[in-house]
C-alpha cells in the first residue's frame, strides 16, 4: 500500500509540475504574443500616420480650380474684390482644408496690389497695407493668419487656413497650378 501511495504521490507530483509548467509556457506565450501585437500596433500606427501625412501634402499641393494670372482690379477697384485677390495670392503658400482660386504671389503682383490699396479709401487699408509690407519684405511667417482674415471678411465657412507649406510643398504646388515658369518668379528652386 505504501508503494502505491508513493507512486500515486510521484504521479500527482509530476501531473502538477508538468500542469504549472504548461501553465508557464501558455502564460509566457500570450505575454510574446501581446508585445507582438503591441509593437504590430505602432508600427501600424506610424505607418497610418505617415500614409496620412503623405495624402494630406498631395492635397494641398493637387491642382486647385479658379486659377488666375490677371488680377484683374484696379484703382477703381473695391476693398471686396483687392481682398478677393489677396486671399487668393494666400492659396500657394497656405494648407487649408478647402482651397478656391490662386493668383501667383509674385513681387510683380504684390507691388500691385499695394499701390492699389496705398492709394485707396478703403477702411481696411492700414490693416491691408500692414500685410502687404510683409510680403514686399518676403515675410510670410504669420500668411496663415492673413488668409483667415481675409478668409473671415468674406464671412468664409470652409477653407480655414491651419498651417503654412514648406517649400517643398509650395514648389510643388507652383508647379501643379502655375507651371514650372513661375518658380523663378517666385525665388523658389
Amino acid at each position: 500500500m505504501r508503494k502505491v501511495l508513493m507512486i500515486t504521490a510521484i504521479v500527482l507530483a509530476v501531473l502538477a509540475s508538468g500542469s504549472f509548467g504548461v501553465y508557464k509556457i501558455m502564460d509566457n506565450a500570450s505575454g510574446y504574443e501581446e508585445k507582438q501585437e503591441a509593437i504590430q500596433a505602432d508600427t501600424t500606427t506610424v505607418d497610418d500616420a505617415a500614409k496620412r501625412q503623405e495624402e494630406i501634402e498631395k492635397q494641398q499641393t493637387a491642382k486647385i480650380g479658379g486659377i488666375q494670372y490677371d488680377i484683374g482690379i484696379d484703382q477703381s477697384s473695391s476693398q471686396k474684390a483687392v481682398i478677393e485677390v489677396m486671399h487668393k495670392m494666400t492659396h500657394q503658400k497656405v494648407k487649408a482644408e478647402d482651397k478656391w482660386g490662386a493668383i501667383p504671389m509674385i513681387p510683380d503682383t504684390i507691388n500691385k496690389v499695394y499701390e492699389i490699396v496705398n492709394n485707396s479709401q478703403f477702411e481696411l487699408k492700414e490693416d491691408l497695407l500692414g500685410i502687404l509690407d510683409k510680403w514686399k519684405n518676403g515675410n510670410f511667417a504669420s500668411v496663415d493668419t492673413d488668409h483667415n482674415y481675409f478668409w473671415r471678411y468674406q464671412d468664409g465657412t470652409v477653407g480655414k487656413a491651419y498651417g503654412i507649406m514648406s517649400k517643398s510643398e509650395e514648389k510643388t504646388f507652383v508647379i501643379n497650378n502655375y507651371g514650372q515658369e513661375y518658380l523663378a518668379d517666385m525665388g523658389i528652386q
